[in-house]
This record gives C-alpha cells, sequence and structure tokens, in this order.
C-alpha cells in the first residue's frame, strides 16, 4: 500500500509539472489571439477594400468601353 501511495505522490508531481509547462504554453498563446474590436477593424478595412476595388474596377470598364467606342466608331 505504501509503496502504491509512494507511486501516485511521485506521479502526482509529474502530473503538476506538466500542468504548469501547459498553463504556461496556454498563458503564451493567448497573447496573440485577437479581440472582437481587432476582428471588427479587420472586417471594416476588407470591406472598404472591397468597395474601393469594385469602384475602381467599374470606372475602368467603363473608361476602356467608352474608348474603344470612339475607337471604333470611326
Amino acid at each position: 500500500m505504501e509503496k502504491r501511495l509512494g507511486l501516485l505522490e511521485k506521479r502526482l508531481a509529474e502530473m503538476k509539472e506538466k500542468l504548469f509547462a501547459v498553463s504556461s504554453k496556454t498563458d503564451s498563446i493567448e497573447k496573440h489571439f485577437a479581440t472582437r474590436a481587432d476582428l471588427a477593424t479587420t472586417e471594416l478595412n476588407l470591406i472598404k477594400w472591397y468597395v474601393a476595388t469594385a469602384f475602381a474596377m467599374t470606372g475602368l470598364v467603363c473608361a476602356i468601353t467608352f474608348g474603344l467606342t470612339r475607337l471604333l466608331a470611326t
């Protein structure tokens, strides 16, 4: 019985060390998580870029169409 208790105490110490290592890794990972504000800002920036790109492409297509129409009409 005492032998088993000694083994359990030894294993408990090992488990505490492993738990501390996992806990410290988790703490370091949590520092790099994005907050809701970060995600909202990123989403807003992406929407701005999508809208601006759509306007730019529309303008470019209109300019090309207008130029080709004038070129081919003559």
